[in-house]
Formats: structure tokens, sequence, C-alpha cells
């Protein structure tokens, strides 16, 4: 599993943080002490990674049975098995079948295709939009080729306006990615694992990850981009990309041997950002 990927399923994971405590995987459960499974509402929870150049979806059902055994002994190694990562994207590339371009076409102002089914032929396109969520006051960070020359497709790279969509900015751009990478997650790939009546009246909650680096007005930005692609904002949570994959590494503890009181460095190359983050572990004690 590579980075983002890890990073989608982790939201999952986190998304749990509302039910139950992450457990010492060397700690036993005291008799008595269990939670009634019963109490817990069942949810199904969508993790959205949402990227520069790719973007990641995954989820997990979080039934009882799960509960049960996240607050035993087992740990919450049985949570991450839980989460599925989905992987039937259209026209997806062989080599990143678990990833959908973050690209859109559009036609008249609106989206016309998304992710893998933009084609060369497709007269105006956007991509990179996910940068413009985050104000710069100037283009020195602007991606540029070999030859020195924006990459962006956009003329103002403070301001993100497209030549073609004038009246698209940043937030509409991700709103509009967002919506239709929704749609397939909902309409095609759910509907693969779960019947139409049960999805229909299944609580679902959303985890979108943003990058740690981001301000307070950039994940703002994020949500309100989200909420206009159909996500409720009751129904959304926003947690890091750093934060994400520190959560993952934190069940890996058995295979790589990580104790309370370690340090490990989450290094989250992305598509536009690098980030570096030294974590250290800590278990908390159920």
């Amino acid at each position: 599993m590579d980075l983002q990927t890890a990073l989608s399923s982790v939201a999952v994971q986190n998304a749990f943080a509302d039910q139950t405590s992450v457990p010492n995987p060397a700690a036993s459960q005291a008799p008595g002490d269990e939670s009634d499974p019963a109490e817990v509402e069942c949810e199904l929870i969508i993790a959205i990674d949402f990227g520069t150049t790719y973007s990641g979806v995954a989820y997990s059902n979080s039934g009882a049975d799960i509960f049960k055994m996240v607050s035993t002994r087992r740990g919450i190694g049985a949570l991450r098995d839980s989460v599925i990562t989905i992987r039937d994207w259209p026209n997806y590339d062989p080599m990143y079948p678990e990833k959908a371009a973050t690209i859109l076409a559009y036609e008249g102002g609106k989206p016309l295709a998304w992710g893998g089914s933009v084609k060369p032929s497709h007269k105006v396109t956007a991509e990179l939009f996910k940068l413009g969520l985050q104000e710069s006051d100037s283009s020195e960070n602007e991606p540029v080729n070999a030859e020195g020359e924006s990459v962006m497709g956009f003329v103002n790279v403070s301001e993100f306006v497209h030549p073609d969509l004038p009246n698209k900015g940043p937030i509409d751009m991700t709103a509009d990615y967002l919506s239709l990478l929704r749609k397939h997650v909902l309409e095609t790939s759910l509907r693969k694992h779960f019947g139409k009546e049960f999805l229909e009246n299944q609580t679902i909650k959303y985890v979108l990850t943003v990058p740690a680096i981001w301000s307070d007005k950039a994940r703002n930005a994020t949500k309100r981009a989200a909420e206009r692609a159909g996500i409720p904002e009751e129904d959304l949570d926003i947690v890091t990309e750093p934060e994400a994959a520190a959560i993952y590494c934190s069940t890996l503890c058995t295979e790589v041997s990580l104790r309370d009181g370690d340090s490990f460095l989450i290094c989250d190359a992305g598509g536009g950002t690098v980030v570096c983050v030294l974590v250290r572990l800590r278990f908390l004690t159920c």
C-alpha cells in the first residue's frame, strides 16, 4: 500500500475516534469493562484523500462487530483490516489502480469529464486546482516544466484564474471534482458491495485529508467545497495527511516493532508539496 492509499485508508480509521479509544496492543481489557456493541451506531465511513495530482478513497462499515474487536486485545489492527480501498475508477492508470487523477474537463462552463475519463481531445481542462485553495502572495512556488514555463494552466497563480473558465475558482473546481468523485463512489463502487436499500438507509460519514501546512482559511475553503459537493457539514471531519499517516503507522506496531515512546518520521511526498513530520508514539490505555 503506497502512502496516498494509506492516507485515505487511515482517514477512515481516524473517524472511529468518536466511538472508542485506541488501545495499547499489549494491554488487556478489565473484566466487565467492555462497552456494549449494541450501543454503537452502525455507520458507513468514507475517507477521501484529495490530492494535487491523484486522489484516493477508502471506506469501512463501523458495525458492532468491528467495535467489539477494537475494544479487545486484538487492537486497532482489526479496524485497519476492515478498510477497503476503492480501485474501480473509470479508465484508471494500471500502475495506480487505487487512484483517480485529479483533473477535470469542462464544456460550456460545466464539468464534462473527470479523472481518467479526461482525454487529450478535451479543449478545456483544469488540474492542480487544489493548490489554489491555499492563498499565495507570489508565484515563486509555482510549478514549472523543464523550460521554466508554468504548468498550472492559470493566468495568475496567486488568484488561480483559468483563462477559459473566468467564473470558476479553486473552490468551484474542487466542488465539481469532489461531487463527481462522490457520485462514482456512492452509485458505482459501493453498489458492488452493498444493496441499494442498505445504502439509502445507512448513516454515512466522511473524512477528508488536507496538507498539514495549510492555513485555517485553506481548510475552511476545502470544507466549503466539500459541502457544495453534497457532503453535509455535520457529517464531515477534516484530518491532516501526516496525522492520518501517523495513525496508520501506529497500526503496524507489531510488524515494525514500534513501542510506546518511539519516534518515527512521516514524509508525505505528494504531487504538489512534500511535508516531513516527526511523530512520537503514545499508547492509550483502555
